[in-house]
């Protein structure tokens, strides 16, 4: 997985990706919720994801207010 740092250059970059991470980031976190993984990694991920839907929503917002 890239960095949260590269991927929100990413998102800066190309709005469609800015969309569709704040369309499927909640589902993808709420699915991990649902179905863990046996190994136990899921709050790992959780976090990574949430991290990831957070940088979609900050620069949303900026964009919003621009």
């Amino acid at each position: 997985m890239i960095s949260v740092k590269k991927y929100r250059e990413l998102l800066i970059a190309n709005p469609e990706s800015l969309q569709r991470a704040l369309r499927v980031l909640p589902h993808e976190i709420q699915r991990e919720i649902d179905n863990p993984h046996p190994a136990g990694t899921s709050p790992k991920v959780i976090k990574d994801l949430q991290k990831r839907l957070d940088a979609a929503r900050e620069i949303a917002a900026i964009r919003a207010t621009a």
